[in-house]
């Protein structure tokens, strides 16, 4: 009987045992969507999916997955394919609304955690091609972009407000940079500024950014919902030694609404933390704007995710 009793506590304590430890053991995972190389947001995504895994607590783990960009990433937050990611302002008003990309289909799983960066958006060629302006893209061989990336809504949308023909491509960033530099297209539209493809574009051949006139800004920014009028910099681009009038939108990013509140506090208290903070900046100079802008978070009219809520009201105590 005493031999029957012990076997049946030790059972009790293996299984116990073996309860907790998977239970500790057990890992919260989550999909971040990212992009594809030679983009803006892949250095940045591969950034931020590593500071989280290295400084989030053991049992939270979050994987990268290849996107095309915005688009795409807005439509996998919607479905639940994904549980974060970075997306423009345009893109996650057409979500809600059941505009745009997600036409007849609002969706209110998008949730905002903290704006990113004021993103420009562009189109550049070979200073060889001789093309000056943007009517000058008239019939000329363009790669609007990635497939499903924000940068190909971006190009496209122009295209067809400012009333331009042309040879319509996409391409993968990297490879978009490639064929430019190879002669097989004549410009590429792109989001974000400096984007690694072109970087090392410009670094062996001379590029030029084409620049919007005022009217050509003003069309886009009428018919575009949350476009304003920007400014890329001079050097942001070896060989770019003056300003270039561009138009802006914002990137936030955004977590489903399915993700527990506490670790999307654990999230933002690790972005935000001072070692974050500066890892995050030398990943990509992008990141050291992020921060909090309630007004115009009101404006887009997507809510706080509770977890960045309950940082951002602690941030102001």
């Amino acid at each position: 009987m005493k031999k029957y009793r012990l076997f049946v506590a030790l059972a009790v304590v293996i299984t116990v045992v073996g309860l907790c430890a998977g239970l500790i053991g057990a890992a919260e995972r989550y999909a971040y969507s990212a992009s594809n190389p030679g983009g803006v947001w892949y250095t940045m995504c591969g950034g931020i999916v590593k500071l989280l895994n290295e400084k989030l607590p053991a049992n939270m783990r979050v994987d990268m997955i290849a996107s095309g960009g915005s688009v795409l990433n807005t439509r996998r937050l919607a479905s639940g394919e994904a549980d974060l990611t970075m997306s423009y302002s345009t893109h996650l008003w057409e979500c809600w609304n059941g505009e745009g990309i997600l036409k007849g289909r609002p969706n209110d799983n998008p949730r905002i955690m903290f704006e990113i960066y004021k993103s420009d958006h562009y189109f550049v060629t070979l200073a060889n091609k001789g093309i000056k302006t943007m009517k000058d893209l008239e019939g000329k061989r363009v790669v609007l972009g990635s497939p499903g990336s924000g940068s190909s809504d971006n190009s496209r949308f122009t295209l067809k407000t400012l009333g331009i023909k042309a040879i319509e491509s996409e391409l993968a960033f990297s490879e978009a940079a490639q064929a430019l530099q190879e002669g097989k297209v004549d410009a590429v539209g792109m989001s974000g500024s400096p984007a690694a493809g072109i970087v090392e574009l410009a670094a062996t051949r001379d590029i030029y950014i084409i620049p919007f006139t005022d009217e050509e800004l003003d069309k886009i920014v009428t018919a575009g919902p949350f476009f304003s009028k920007g400014v890329m910099k001079a050097n942001t681009y070896e060989g770019q030694t003056e300003d270039v009038p561009v138009f802006m939108f914002t990137v936030y990013q955004v977590a489903s609404k399915n993700v527990p509140a506490d670790a999307v506090y654990e999230m933002m208290k690790v972005c935000f933390s001072p070692e974050g903070k500066e890892y995050l900046g030398a990943v990509h100079p992008n990141w050291k704007t992020m921060g909090n802008d309630p007004e115009l978070v009101k404006t887009l009219g997507i809510p706080y995710h509770p977890g960045a809520e309950r940082f951002w009201k602690e941030q102001q105590q």
